[in-house]
């Protein structure tokens, strides 16, 4: 961009299984079966022509439960840096029941190692710890989303995020590695990632970008591989996007902000159509120090302006002409 004026390797776990059962079905779950059995045509004569008696209220409570919970899933994305691919493969270890994925990009058995994994939804960090014997996860952490949903990313290189803390949709929660037990010294670096449901193992199948992935393997892209992210482009390799707003007055958009993420370190970056060169503004402050701003006339972006926040909270915002977004602080720690 420019600007003026400046193969898998198996992996055996033992699990820690989170146990709950659905609860019984509410007079509306019973109703909603009554009515999907008349839209099938189930009446009480051709259920039983078709099936043991039994068989199609099981089948419908099933179905029920399963549209009801589609239904309050929230809307999870790869856990990656958009632009970035992924083979994900689920049959790969002898350890997984079905659903776990494990996710690798490189072409060596270490190429993966220290890439960026970020939250495939928003919700709040329950777990982070790093298990030594008690499981063969390692650095892992865990995501309280909506709808009862959890999100689990495991043999993390290091934690990016604790206990209690609220993330967005492609905050970095960590980044990919090898860590284990000791017994499983061999393995090589890859994300392993579940996505579970009321507390239930084993996880139940994953969704990115509203479609169910293509069980027991499939590339993807994050984000869609739409455009490349700006985030990355301007700020450097390793950073991720972790909060965006968008720059806007009255009817007209002018482009947006970005607070990006690596090892520590923020990065603020403003971006707009290339054009004609407009006023704009990126700046960046880091809680108890002066502000850092980068200003002037551009024809794409103001920026990157970064600073290392460890254990602190920032603010930060931009302008494009009469249009202009300031944080409050946050995205602490």
């Amino acid at each position: 961009m420019s600007r003026t004026s400046r193969t898998r390797r198996t992996s055996r776990l033992r699990r820690i299984p989170l146990r709950g059962r659905g609860p019984a079905l509410t007079a509306g779950a019973a109703a909603a079966l009554a009515g999907t059995a008349l839209a099938l045509g189930l009446t009480s004569a051709n259920a039983a022509r078709t099936a043991p008696a039994a068989a199609p209220q099981a089948q419908l409570q099933t179905q029920v439960r399963a549209q009801q919970a589609a239904a309050a899933a929230p809307a999870f994305r790869l856990p990656f840096p958009c632009g970035q691919t992924w083979t994900g493969n689920s049959s790969a270890s002898s350890a997984h029941t079905g659903n776990e994925i494990d996710f690798n990009r490189g072409g060596t058995a270490e190429a993966d190692n220290g890439d960026t994994v970020v939250a495939a939804a928003a919700g709040k960090v329950i777990r982070s710890t790093r298990h030594v014997d008690e499981s063969g996860f390692g650095n892992h952490v865990v995501v309280q989303h909506s709808g009862g949903y959890t999100t689990w990313y495991a043999h993390l290189k290091y934690r990016s995020v604790g206990v209690g803390r609220q993330v967005a949709a492609g905050e970095k929660i960590g980044a990919v590695g090898r860590t284990t037990r000791p017994s499983n010294g061999g393995m090589s670096s890859h994300l392993h990632y579940e996505v579970r449901l009321n507390g239930g193992y084993p996880p139940v199948a994953a969704y990115f970008g509203g479609k169910r992935f293509g069980y027991p393997q499939q590339r993807l892209t994050a984000c869609g591989g739409g455009a490349a992210d700006p985030v990355a482009d301007i700020c450097g390799a390793g950073y991720a996007k972790i909060d965006e707003a968008t720059l806007k007055k009255g009817a007209t958009t002018y482009g947006k902000v970005y607070l990006g993420y690596k090892d520590g370190r923020n990065c603020v970056i403003t971006v707009k159509p290339k054009g004609a060169a407009t006023a704009m503004a990126a700046t960046l402050q880091v809680k108890g120090a002066a502000a850092r701003s980068d200003k002037g006339d551009f024809t794409t972006y103001a920026g990157p302006v970064t600073a290392a926040a460890p254990g602190k909270c920032v603010k930060w915002g931009g302008s494009i002409g009469p249009a202009s977004y300031t944080s409050a602080y946050e995205h602490c720690g």
